[in-house]
């Protein structure tokens, strides 16, 4: 109900914003969706996945099932990625099984549904037409994946699953009629799909240029109705709206649409206070389209026009940006990026007296919460392996001397810096740092920054885009996306003019 709420809302919001889009043609073209049709090409694309995979794991079989993943504040039914992945099938109730050997390398089961449930969900496609678009070796329904698990188990084949699929971990291991012997047939298959996934092919890099693509076109249209007094969902409602206007299916995570003091939560997401004139508006959204995810996030003054302070962070943030994004290139480590960025706005702290000794940790620490960059794909932090585990950037992340993974080409990942300034930081330093520094120490720092730090309280500034790593260097996929402070201003200014 809410979804309907906010795309009555948001179309109705949107009557003079379309104005301004309109060209010399009498009309606004309709979305293209076409290249999400399977066509031959497609197909292939698909084919050539689920081969590479059974290539990696012998002659054992792979089971997947399409329903075993959060949705993570997505609005309409998704698949689970690693079925989608190797199939491009989305429908619910069903499953896949993969084999090297034997008549059918790939059977796809679907669920047999009643009359009942026909009436009230749809049928489900018949399975001469799963044949033509989708292109099994064979369909047959759901009730029959037990014999074929059975079999594989009886005939000592190992069986690889997703193991964060725990309901079909237990049929599986049940289903032998011997518990123990039905687990230890089993393998995870989850790393083996994740390093897959790491490297995008021209398929996916498309599919996340059209999300970045349809983002940016929301990204602008909040710019135009944003002003003092409107909530925040209200801007969230044009954004949305614009995602679906444009063939999105779903946003790619819930909005963050914070303004003022809800600029400085990172995932902040109730998206339900009224903006005020003099505050900062900080939208961290992304569309997904065809399974595929867009996260940008820009940060714009709620009256069109930044403040001193509001700008002294934000082109502070926006230098560490465009530093850190000339740093990912194909050989340099993952954190590449993080490390440039952070040194840049540890000086800029500094010059502005936000920091009072750059060698001390815990005072570079206070303000940096996050590594910037992570994998982006079918989802917002997409599968595949850092080269460390992602706690250990956190726990360094002030640090040079953690590089994980050398960045490949074919992987796409955010750059998102961003600086938060919460009124009540300077209160939490004795609970933070106390155990890295003297309360003298920290007394002192309090002393000197607190004036400084008050003129920035409330102040939250992140700025991220999506960049594919290329063989030469890297692409900017969201590079039409202003981000410029007079791009903003000026857009701002003609609102729906």
């Amino acid at each position: 109900m809410k979804q309907l709420i906010i795309i009555l809302f948001a179309a109705l919001m949107s009557a003079g914003c379309r104005e301004s889009l309109k060209t010399s043609q009498s009309r606004e073209p309709l979305p293209d969706i076409s290249d999400l049709n399977m066509v031959a090409d497609l197909q292939q694309v698909f084919s050539e996945r689920r081969e590479r995979l059974l290539g990696k794991i012998g002659n054992g079989i792979v089971v997947l099932r399409s329903d075993y993943e959060n949705t993570g504040g997505r609005h309409e039914y998704r698949a689970a990625g690693n079925f989608y992945y190797l199939t491009g099938f989305n429908q619910p109730a069903s499953m896949i099984v993969l084999s090297k050997d034997g008549s059918y390398p790939f059977s796809l089961y679907v669920k047999e549904k009643t009359i009942s449930e026909a009436v009230y969900t749809g049928e489900v496609p018949l399975p001469a037409d799963i044949m033509k678009i989708y292109q099994p070796d064979t369909v047959l329904y759901y009730k029959n994946i037990v014999q074929t698990v059975k079999e594989a188990i009886r005939t000592g084949t190992p069986v690889y699953i997703d193991y964060a699929d725990t309901y079909l971990e237990n049929i599986i291991s049940n289903s032998s009629g011997n518990p123990q012997s039905g687990g230890n047939m089993l393998r995870d298959v989850t790393p083996l799909i994740n390093e897959m996934r790491v490297i995008k092919d021209r398929i996916e890099a498309a599919r996340i240029q059209k999300a970045a693509d349809i983002t940016g076109e929301a990204f602008i249209n909040a710019c135009r109705v944003c002003k003092p007094g409107m909530y925040e969902f209200e801007v969230e409602a044009m954004i949305e709206y614009t995602f679906r206007k444009n063939g999105s299916s779903m946003p790619a995570f819930e909005s963050i649409v914070g303004s003022g003091a809800n600029a400085v939560s990172l995932h902040y997401s109730a998206n339900d206070r009224k903006m005020e004139n003099g505050d900062l508006l900080l939208m961290d959204i992304g569309a997904e389209y065809g399974y595929y995810c867009a996260d940008i996030t820009r940060t714009i003054p709620v009256n069109g026009k930044f403040g001193r302070e509001q700008k002294e962070i934000y082109d502070l943030v926006l230098e560490s940006q465009k530093a850190a994004i000339e740093e990912m290139q194909a050989g340099k480590p993952l954190v590449s990026g993080h490390n440039r960025s952070t040194r840049i706005i540890v000086s800029g702290l500094y010059k502005l007296g936000l920091i009072t000794d750059t060698t001390r940790e815990w005072q570079r620490r206070f303000y940096f919460h996050y590594p910037i960059s992570h994998y982006l794909g079918m989802d917002v932090h997409d599968a595949g392996d850092y080269g460390e585990p992602f706690f250990i950037f956190r726990e360094n992340i002030v640090k040079d001397t953690v590089f994980g993974r050398m960045l490949e080409e074919g992987m796409v990942l955010t750059v998102e810096p961003g600086l938060y300034f919460r009124s009540n930081a300077m209160s939490q330093l004795y609970e933070l740092f106390g155990n890295e520094a003297d309360r003298e120490e920290i007394s002192d720092f309090i002393e000197k920054v607190s004036p400084v730090y008050e003129k920035y309280k409330n102040i939250g500034v992140r700025i991220e885009d999506d960049i594919l790593i290329t063989e030469n260097g890297n692409i900017n996929l969201s590079r039409n996306i202003p981000k410029e402070i007079d791009e903003i201003e000026r857009i701002m200014s003609l609102g729906n003019r």
